[in-house]
């Protein structure tokens, strides 16, 4: 993904989002929920959420690397798994606090999808309690 993609996804997103009466907004559902479509996308998601201030864009990169991560979640070893949960966990430690609420939620059900299906995987998993108290102050 490159910069034009990211501005046309931004675009799609704030159609899909806020105007869903609009004559453009099925077209903006179709293109965004392709992002949803193969495990190949999630490095866009991860673009996404490592360039775009848009909320919307990154609901929907949060909201895409959920649904990917548990229908692909075989495709993936322990240690994929692992990194992909601590890129999450340090993402929200770097922007949560400038996170619109429903983005933050969106990330933090992330985490927890992630924790619940690696739980029996790897211990990490299950140290998540001492992982999330370094975010209360």
């Amino acid at each position: 993904m490159d910069p034009a993609s990211l501005a046309q996804v931004e675009s799609l997103c704030d159609i899909f989002y806020t105007n869903q009466g609009s004559p453009e907004w099925a077209n903006a559902q179709q293109q965004i929920l392709m992002l949803q479509s193969s495990a190949d996308h999630i490095p866009q998601c991860q673009y996404i959420l490592d360039n775009s201030k848009n909320a919307y864009a990154l609901l929907l990169a949060a909201t895409a690397l959920t649904k990917l991560i548990t229908a692909h979640w075989n495709n993936f070893n322990a240690a994929q798994h692992i990194d992909i949960r601590n890129y999450i966990l340090d993402y929200l430690a770097r922007n949560g606090p400038n996170l619109q609420d429903f983005v933050s939620k969106s990330l933090i059900q992330l985490v927890c999808r992630l924790t619940k299906l690696g739980w029996f995987d790897d211990q990490q998993h299950r140290e998540i309690a001492q992982e999330v108290v370094l975010f209360v102050p």
